[in-house]
């Protein structure tokens, strides 16, 4: 398994014989059913986990209570940096979104590993700048674009990860809640919006799930200065 723990972005480059080290301080892989919670917002940073398969959000509540997705985890990607860094409580939370599989370490052997091979400290170092570049991008494109830019670029941005049907099409799996969680936006505008994309044949409409029928469309709704369809 270390092979496939070797691609992931928090053990890239480290030799076999770190490898080893690695999957011996790993809890053995669970098997987690969509809407298990790895940890919660404020909670003590206990642990971090590697997806190997299905995919997580990361998300935050806002004063009001109202949940955030910050970030989709996709396998290869690690949850729970905070207990790596020894940072104190976790700043968000993480749910599985699809049935998933991951490794865990415990806060104080993952932070031992990370002594006795300074590249998973380095490459720990790289993801935190990584996605804090990528919250500054995400408040960017909230202040100043609109809303239907934003969720096109989520679901753009969901369809890179899943696999191209037969006839073209690519399934996004997700509730309207968390597409408009995402796209900092409202249930009502999501259901609009995904309404007027499905009349010009952009996306088809399933129970649980948007279609994308035409990703070139969409992919200009997400980046294209001028979001109006023909």
């Amino acid at each position: 398994m270390w092979q496939t723990l070797l691609q992931t972005d928090l053990f890239q480059g480290l030799s076999p014989e770190a490898m080893e080290h690695v999957m011996a301080a790993a809890s053995p892989p669970k098997l987690l059913p969509e809407g298990h919670v790895l940890f919660q917002q404020g909670e003590p940073a206990e642990a971090c986990f590697v997806l190997l398969s299905g995919r997580a959000n990361l998300s935050q509540l806002t004063p009001n209570g109202h949940e955030t997705v910050l970030r989709v985890i996709e396998p290869g990607q690690v949850l729970g940096l905070t207990a790596l860094l020894g940072a104190g409580v976790y700043s968000a939370t993480a749910r599985v979104a699809q049935p998933a599989t991951a490794l865990a370490w415990s806060g104080t052997a993952i932070q031992q590993l990370s002594r006795s091979h300074p590249l998973i400290l380095h490459n720990a170092l790289h993801i935190a700048l990584e996605r804090y570049t990528a919250l500054q991008q995400a408040y960017l494109r909230l202040a100043f674009e609109t809303v239907d830019h934003r969720l096109a670029e989520v679901l753009t941005r969901l369809a890179r990860a899943q696999p191209v049907q037969r006839d073209g099409s690519i399934v996004i799996r997700e509730s309207r809640e968390t597409l408009a969680a995402m796209a900092v936006t409202t249930i009502f505008t999501v259901s609009r919006l995904l309404r007027e994309w499905e009349r010009h044949r952009i996306v088809a409409l399933k129970r649980g799930m948007v279609v994308i029928r035409d990703l070139q469309a969409l992919r200009r709704l997400a980046y294209s200065e001028s979001a109006a369809l023909p």
